[in-house]
């Protein structure tokens, strides 16, 4: 009886864990989500500056969120992830500023602060998650994470629309920097640091970040992030521009973007509940081999719509639960007091993944289609390769038998 009792006190303090980090992350976004869209859009309007200088922006800011994302790490496991968590959310005004000022120089200024802010907000934010979940749960913890951000981004998108054609790009900047307000405040008073129960030893406690880094099993979950990412900038990049070629249609294009999120999010779910179940192992080669598979297919059939919009949605799919999987990986092979550094190590991985594959996508495709496409399954392949050693470790007995306090 006692023990059931307690169960039922971690499992709700996990489920109020969940709910607050969820809503934080949803009120952050409906703040600043549509933002990085709309960009370009204000660059090119309302400054008139090239096409060019937007991606040298956008990439200074991808650059930056990957390089502070260790040292992020290490903050959290060091002062708690709440006060690294609230620098990010706030450090997200600068994006806002952006729409305010036209001065070149101010707007590379704000963009490195923009991508430190980023780097710290999605490091703190998925290291508190993944201490404040379950072995057990944490497939479907992450999937609401990542869904309550997607949610509130559809809705900063829905928003922000409107009340740019009304009043211009500074009354959304001024509303979103008001509504941000909200996610800082929640983080303040809210949102308490998880702090391991059991007993650590005094090596435990004062390992460096060399001596995490080494680790192989460490090196292999950063390639499980690393490759499958470069895959998601090749296609995020790609398949809209080929599926809009392909139909003529801006509609299709969209509905394309509407029904890949839609399946995600039932995708995310779903395997993230099935890793719960069986481990991560069989789901992740599950979702690279689909990725290789919809690789091919978008690489040889890139005119045809019929085979191309279904092999796209596939790879939007695995994009998003590849995520959840990585995340909850992480979470069985570490232990509480190095997950931020763990997490800040394989967040930088997914920044320089996401860049690299952005940017190949953008120069070869072009040249031929057939070439960022194999280039996409090629990463796939080696993430699988990956997958295979990394499994073939044991998780470290410390990971199976933490409890939350």
């Amino acid at each position: 009886m006692i023990v059931g009792f307690a169960n039922r006190v971690v499992r709700h303090t996990q489920v109020r864990r969940l709910g607050l980090i969820v809503t934080i992350l949803f009120m952050n976004n409906l703040a600043v989500g549509a933002a990085r869209s709309l960009f370009p859009v204000y660059i090119e309007r309302d400054l008139g500056l090239s096409p060019a200088f937007t991606g040298a922006l956008l990439s200074v800011e991808t650059a930056l969120g990957g390089i502070i994302s260790v040292v992020a790490g290490a903050m959290a496991d060091r002062l708690g992830h709440r006060l690294v968590l609230v620098i990010g959310i706030v450090g997200f005004s600068a994006g806002f500023l952006q729409f305010v000022t036209g001065v070149p120089w101010l707007l590379v200024l704000l963009a490195v602060i923009l991508g430190l802010a980023h780097g710290m907000r999605s490091t703190a934010g998925q290291s508190y998650l993944l201490n404040a979940s379950s072995q057990q749960s944490v497939g479907v913890a992450t999937a609401a994470f990542f869904l309550g951000g997607t949610i509130g981004t559809a809705v900063s998108a829905a928003v922000a629309g409107p009340v740019i054609e009304a009043y211009g790009f500074g009354a959304y900047a001024v509303g979103g920097l008001v509504i941000n307000i909200v996610p800082a405040v929640l983080t303040v008073c809210f949102l308490h640091d998880v702090r391991p129960t059991r007993r650590q030893s005094t090596g435990d406690r004062e390992r460096s970040l060399r001596e995490i880094l080494v680790r192989r099993e460490i090196f292999l979950m950063g390639g499980l992030r690393f490759f499958p990412t470069a895959f998601w900038g090749v296609w995020s990049l790609a398949l809209p521009l080929l599926i809009f070629r392909a139909t003529g249609s801006v509609l299709a294009t969209a509905l394309y973007g509407s029904a890949g999120m839609e399946v995600s999010a039932i995708g995310q779910f779903t395997i993230g509940r099935w890793s719960d179940r069986v481990g991560r192992a069989r789901p992740i080669f599950t979702v690279l081999g689909v990725q290789v598979i919809v690789s091919l297919v978008a690489a040889i059939a890139w005119e045809h719509p019929t085979f191309l919009v279904p092999a796209g949605i596939l790879g939007v799919v695995g994009g998003w639960t590849m995520s959840v999987l990585v995340l909850g990986t992480v979470r069985d092979r570490t232990i509480e007091n190095e997950r931020g550094r763990v997490v800040g190590f394989i967040h930088a991985l997914w920044s320089f993944g996401l860049l690299l594959g952005t940017l190949l996508a953008g120069v070869l495709l072009d040249l031929h289609p057939t070439i960022p496409l194999l280039f996409a399954a090629l990463a796939n392949v080696a993430a699988l390769l990956i997958a295979l050693r990394l499994f073939r470790e044991v998780a470290p007995p410390a990971t199976m038998s933490e409890t939350h306090g």
